[in-house]
């Protein structure tokens, strides 16, 4: 839409205060006008900038001043204003899942790895997981890639920097998952300080109330080659741990749980102390838990829950898709980190972890 067009719709729809003078109705139009325009060049569509100035005209208290606090909320992402404008948004679901990480400053390095770079987006402090804006950018991926993060055949022979490089889009929606992660691990952090609580699990279940499950943590339990195991450790043929392998695991490392939210979008991997098992946590950036952590941290769900989806869009797009679009590191990782083989040995292991059984070692207080 032409800016001119913006600006004759725009103005017709920006209301007056009652004890607003026609003066300071002039200066208050002219500086949501400015904002409009700003708002417009960064890609939103006019749906969504009628719906940041229905939000304005919602407050009895306009003034220039107030105008410039809704403006600054419109650069939170997963903010009401924010939401509000992506949920409404005519763009199409593919330019909208898009402008979110280009908002952010996403870009891809010369690995093909996504990093966000100055931009004047942030995601929203306020925004927990679970939140309306997770789900609704979820539903929205769903939308834009109905067969999934895929890529052609024949393009399945190139080397996975090269794949990342030529599907430039399906790279930046799969790795955007690891930062959707890491404002959840941020948001739980925070809430966990805030209320002085003794571990995050604590702090993970409070804020998602009643609204969570266990699920099963089997690719978040893997165990390092020539580290916590031995090539004797693993199945011939799947190269996944047998249950020789799986005890070394876990009476190292013990065994990590996962939760959910109940819209199966937000993950945790919780240890045995129930502390989170996360790339994204500073205290983690020096230990033996950091690679770890990224290859058994959590992975933020596009789709929903399995056993509800005839669609497979938990598959489509957050199983299929690390094969292809993962960041360097964890390629690499990959390599030399094995999961458990899923038998029911490993399910007696996951259950019992569930009821609070610990399997982790304890290390003997030298005297």
């Amino acid at each position: 839409m032409e800016e001119i067009q913006v600006r004759s719709a725009i103005l017709e729809k920006i209301a007056k205060s009652e004890k607003m003078t026609a003066t300071e109705f002039i200066s208050y139009r002219e500086t949501i006008l400015d904002q409009i325009r700003i708002l417009q060049q960064q890609g939103w569509d006019e749906a969504a900038l009628v719906v940041y100035i229905n939000h304005l005209n919602e407050h009895k208290e306009r003034d220039r001043e107030e105008a410039k606090k809704h403006f600054q909320r419109a650069f939170l992402v997963g903010s009401t204003i924010y939401t509000q404008m992506f949920v409404k948004s005519q763009l199409l679901d593919r330019e909208k899942t898009m402008l979110v990480i280009n908002h952010l400053g996403g870009e891809l390095d010369e690995n093909g790895d996504l990093y966000f770079g100055p931009s004047e987006y942030q995601f929203c402090p306020q925004m927990p997981p679970g939140s309306f804006f997770l789900a609704s950018y979820s539903e929205a991926v769903q939308r834009a890639y109905p067969n999934g993060l895929i890529i052609a055949k024949a393009d399945k022979k190139r080397t996975k920097t090269a794949i990342k490089q030529k599907y430039v889009a399906e790279t930046k929606i799969h790795q955007f998952r690891n930062h959707l992660d890491k404002a959840n691990i941020d948001y739980v952090e925070n809430y966990k300080k805030s209320y002085g609580l003794k571990n995050d699990e604590v702090a993970i279940k409070m804020i998602l109330r009643n609204n969570w499950f266990y699920a099963d943590p089997q690719y978040h339990n893997r165990a390092r080659l020539v580290g916590d195991i031995l090539t004797e450790d693993l199945c011939e043929g799947t190269g996944t741990l047998s249950v020789k392998g799986l005890v070394k695991k876990i009476r190292n490392r013990g065994f990590y749980r996962k939760i959910l939210s109940g819209d199966y979008h937000s993950e945790f991997i919780l240890d045995e102390q129930g502390q989170l098992l996360t790339q994204w946590k500073t205290s983690n950036e020096s230990s033996d838990y950091f690679e770890s952590a990224i290859v058994n941290g959590e992975s933020f769900n596009y789709g929903n829950r399995p056993r509800e989806d005839p669609h497979q869009t938990h598959h489509k797009l957050d199983g299929n898709p690390p094969r292809y679009f993962d960041t360097h590191k964890r390629n690499e990782l990959k390599k030399i980190w094995r999961s458990p083989t899923d038998n029911w040995f490993y399910q007696l292991v996951r259950r019992l972890s569930e009821k609070g059984l610990r399997y982790k070692k304890r290390r003997r207080v030298k005297e």
